[in-house]
């Protein structure tokens, strides 16, 4: 089964075949294969002809060059735009869960929290690498994981271990690549998706998607554009205002890509995307009985452009990129009850990045290049009688990097090596209502290497063994925190330090009985240092320090079975023992203390099936099964959250004419528990205990339908 080429959109016609057969893929993409071919009546005939399934067919760039996913020896998931759709992931946070060794909650208020391998934190510049395209979201202080509706999407990547030599800081347990698809010069296309759902106990949501792709010049310009406009459901009431439902919300997006060709051999795409969400209560935390007494309403938004400019040379690629990604976060209401709060944070991130990589297949393939990022974060907060301050931050970077696979002697034995100088400067001062001060001036550099050897005994069959590092600058502690601190007699250092990983991995990935069965599996350990945790001050406010780090170790299982044409199964599983390694003065945290966010276990399977409804229409049906053992340790201090198991079922009717029509149901246990641990548990006046703290929590049972329609 051929697949789109990396940074090629379908065809309209071949969207509408790819989207049909795809329809059976429950969850497949999180093996990277490519779903059971659902063929149209029409075309049964032709069947026998081909071949049943071709579980090699992704092609990713994970190494900044076009290779199968098969041959990559490093665990990656590859998740197509047509498995997105046909499994109905509503955003990438979707995407990750169904990814061994990973997870992700979907907090509210267009953020969300990504771990991967144990690898996860609530504070400082992103852990976890995420780029959308080619702009990337790092490079300040807080973790910036911007929700990404999952429309007109060609891939994401999910790649596991750290990336530093190539994605650069922050990228210590993993990077997210969210590629979106590219202009099609001499097709015109356009699809619209409409969708309606009701949630037990909550609001009801509706949602319209629509994309366009408009060729203006033959061979040489085009442009395409996608829009949003939904409403999410709400299902949290207030227990003080007895509002109901209130954590919907109004999310906005577009985007346009134009692409040109001056010649044959050079591409210019300029691209800029914007997101909005309008929320009066930015967040899923609630008690056990589903309601909260305290919110932050946000309207808040965020946006980026970029030019990649692409020039094909003989047997190379030489390719510059420039970036510019902004964020606005205003947030106004009750940090807890009684505890008003209004807050903004604002972020700029520009880059360049100019690299050289090899094309084809070569005895020396490699990439070089160097990077450029400014940063800059202005934040004000307003606290009353608690917090008052006002700060802001530059990050000036720049990163020489490069990596090279090497075939020996015996060509099935391969060895990849690469390295990455990078140097941060960073200005930071922070500035209490009474004139107090916080600054930071400080450079962080670091040199990140990565080494792995791959043997090949078959063309469908990779075994490798690697070592990598990863990296991430430290920062500023807030006056208000330090201020805070001294009337409680908390000690805190005035800045953190950075923090570093290494990462150890045996993994293999194999195609086998005629292409029928993929078997991935990957063992890894990981010594984090220095990570920054949080020190509880109030019940509201805590501080920074730096931890002795982090142990993790684990191994990640995925299977992929179509024993037919027409049915697709799968299983995924991991298994994640991630512990701080020492403890921490003045918090709960303790050596052997399971790391925030992190489930230790985590199960996905998926069963897909597709048959021949008359002459001219196709049925789908699918199920699938997501389950995370509890989260253990909180944000600062609480107890435990719950174990989540999460089961959806779709059911649809699909026309070779391009349109399909879905009946659809999530979580269908109604699984009410709490995703994260809970925050700290409340006792009444006399002591007594009065309820657990707050939790993210699940969309409760929802059903829905959709329709789509691709000419």
């Amino acid at each position: 089964m051929a697949f789109p080429h990396p940074g090629t959109g379908p065809s309209p016609a071949s969207s509408r075949a790819l989207r049909n057969r795809l329809s059976l893929a429950i969850l497949a993409g999180l093996l990277c294969v490519p779903a059971a071919q659902a063929q149209s009546p029409a075309a049964a005939r032709d069947v026998e002809a081909e071949k049943a399934v071709d579980l090699g067919a992704v092609t990713v760039t994970a190494r900044k060059r076009d290779e199968r996913q098969i041959d990559v020896p490093i665990a990656i998931t590859a998740v197509t735009g047509e498995q997105i759709d046909a499994m109905g992931l509503r955003n990438v946070v979707d995407v990750i869960n169904i990814t061994p060794g990973a997870s992700s909650i979907d907090t509210g208020g267009a953020f969300t929290q990504v771990q991967i391998r144990g690898v996860s934190s609530s504070l400082g510049g992103n852990d976890n690498g995420y780029y959308v395209d080619e702009t990337p979201f790092t490079g300040v202080t807080v973790p910036w994981y911007p929700d990404t509706r999952s429309f007109d999407i060609d891939r994401v990547e999910i790649l596991k271990g750290p990336q530093g030599t190539l994605f650069g800081e922050g990228s210590m347990g993993g990077t997210v690549r969210i590629l979106t698809r590219k202009p099609e010069f001499n097709h015109f296309g356009a699809g619209v998706e409409l969708d309606a759902s009701s949630v037990k106990g909550g609001g009801d949501a509706h949602g319209a998607k629509a994309y366009v792709n408009v060729p203006l010049l033959d061979d040489r310009l085009a442009l395409r554009m996608a829009v949003t406009d939904e409403r999410t459901p709400g299902w949290i009431d207030d227990s003080v205002s007895g509002r109901r439902n209130v954590n919907g919300s109004d999310v906005r997006t577009w985007r346009a890509k134009l692409r040109f060709a001056p010649t044959d051999n050079w591409n210019i795409d300029l691209a800029y995307w914007k997101y909005r969400s309008d929320s009066r209560a930015a967040g899923n935390n609630a008690y056990d009985d589903m309601t909260n007494a305290s919110f932050l309403a946000s309207d808040n938004q965020w946006d980026s452009a970029s030019l990649t400019s692409t020039w094909e040379l003989d047997g190379s690629q030489v390719v510059y990129t420039f970036s510019d990604g902004d964020l606005s976060y205003p947030q106004n209401g009750d940090l807890s009850p009684g505890v008003p709060l209004a807050a903004s944070i604002d972020i700029g991130v520009r880059t360049h990045e100019l690299r050289w990589a090899s094309t084809g297949e070569h005895t020396l393939d490699w990439t070089v290049g160097y990077y450029l990022r400014k940063a800059d974060r202005a934040d004000v907060l307003s606290i009353p009688g608690i917090m008052e301050s006002d700060s802001r931050q530059t990050n000036d970077a720049h990163a020489v990097f490069g990596e090279a696979t090497l075939k020996l002697p015996n060509p099935a034995w391969s060895v990849t090596a690469g390295l990455r100088y990078f140097r941060d400067k960073v200005d930071a001062a922070d500035i209490a209502a009474d004139g107090s001060t916080s600054s930071l001036k400080a450079t962080f550099d670091s040199w990140n290497p990565r080494l792995s050897v791959s043997y090949k005994p078959s063309d469908d069959t990779t075994l490798y063994a690697s070592a990598a590092r990863g990296f991430r600058s430290g920062q500023l502690q807030p006056i208000g925190s330090i201020q805070l601190a001294q009337q409680y007699g908390v000690d805190l250092p005035s800045q953190i330090a950075a923090d570093s990983i290494w990462t150890y991995e045996l993994g293999a990935k194999s195609i086998l009985a005629d292409g029928k069965l993929l078997v991935e599996g990957a063992l890894f350990y990981s010594d984090w240092k220095d990570v920054a945790v949080r020190v509880p001050i109030t019940p509201e406010i805590n501080g920074l320090v730096n931890s002795d780090g982090t142990r993790n170790k684990g191994v990640e299982l995925s299977v992929a079975y179509t024993p037919v044409r027409d049915l697709t199964l799968q299983l995924a599983a991991s298994y994640v023992d991630a512990t701080y390694s020492d403890d921490v003065v003045g918090t709960p945290l303790n050596k052997g203390t399971p790391v925030y966010n992190v489930p230790s276990t985590s199960i996905n399977a998926g069963v897909s099936y597709g048959w021949d409804v008359g002459s001219q229409l196709r049925g789908v049906a699918s199920a699938n099964l997501h389950h995370d053992s509890a989260r253990k340790t909180a944000l600062t201090a609480g107890s435990p959250g719950d174990a989540i198991t999460l089961a959806g079922v779709r059911v649809g009717l699909e026309s070779p004419a391009g349109w399909g029509a879905y009946l659809y149901g999530s979580n269908l246990t109604n699984e009410d528990g709490a995703i994260n641990a809970r925050g700290a548990t409340e006792y009444a006046s006399d002591g007594s205990f009065l309820r657990y703290g707050p939790s993210n929590r699940p969309q409760p049972r929802t059903f829905g339908v959709m329709f789509r329609y691709d000419y």
